[in-house]
Formats: C-alpha cells, structure tokens, sequence
C-alpha cells in the first residue's frame, strides 16, 4: 500500500469514528429507525455493502459547501432536555425562521439552550422571526449570544 492509501484510509477509519460518536451522542433512535427501515425495503441485501461504502465516500469526501467562520453567534432557549438536535434546529431556522441553509454554521446543543453561528445579514431576520414563537411546549427565547 502507498503512502496516499495509508493517509485515505487513516481519514476514512477517523471518519467512520466521528460518524459513531455522533450517533451514539447526538442522534435520535426514533429517526434512524424509520432510515433503517426504508434502507432494507430499498436497496437489495447484495448492494447494501457497495451502498454503505458509497454513503461513507460521500462523508469523507471535502464538502463543497463552505463553513461560516465569520458570522455572529444566536442564543436559542432550548436544548437537549426538550429533545432538540442540530438538524431540528435548521428545520426550525429554515421554516418559521425563513433562512437559508447556506446561511447557517456550527450548531452547539447543551442540556437546556442551544447556540447556533449564523451570518451576520440574516441574524436580525431570524432573531424576528423565531424569538417568542411556541416550540416544543416552550416560548422561545432567540438573541445574540454574549461574549465570555
């Protein structure tokens, strides 16, 4: 094996790692079980391997979409302790808070609020939006995140 190989497969096996980490931390088993499902009724058990390795391809593989480093930092009321995951809250900020995906970054959910990095030009239209509404049995409370 070349030196290239050994590097792609280290970042593969890195890959695979983090893609456990998070399911075991951060994903709902309610929703992956609705994904298993439809993964077996779809696709034959003789290309589930070549299915599974191309999924993994397309995780490792750099992203073409850019990450928002510049941006500013919203404080979202809910958390962890109401069920809520990084993509419950792009849902949430892509529907009633009428922002593009692009415009979103890092995602951080704690027990009971939530942080979420998002350009500069959109955070004032979210903050309208979403702060106040109802979610999940709690009024929202959604504003720029202070600074330690």
């Amino acid at each position: 094996m070349s030196r290239v190989d050994d590097v792609l497969t280290d970042s593969m096996i890195s890959a695979i790692d983090t893609l456990l980490k998070d399911v075991r931390e951060n994903a709902n088993p309610d929703d992956l079980k609705v994904y298993k499902k439809i993964f077996r009724k779809t696709v034959p058990l003789h290309l589930r391997p070549w299915a599974a390795a191309y999924l993994l391809k397309q995780a490792v593989e750099p992203k073409s979409r850019r990450k928002i480093t510049e941006g500013t930092t919203l404080f979202i009321s809910v958390g962890k302790n109401r069920r809520v995951y990084p993509r419950d809250l792009i849902q949430l900020f892509i529907g009633a808070g009428k922002i593009k995906r692009e415009d979103l970054g890092e995602i951080k959910v704690l027990d009971s609020y939530s942080f979420i990095t998002i350009k500069e030009a959109s955070a004032a239209t979210a903050i309208d939006n979403l702060d106040g509404i109802n979610y999940r049995g709690r009024n929202l409370v959604v504003n720029f995140a202070k600074k330690k």
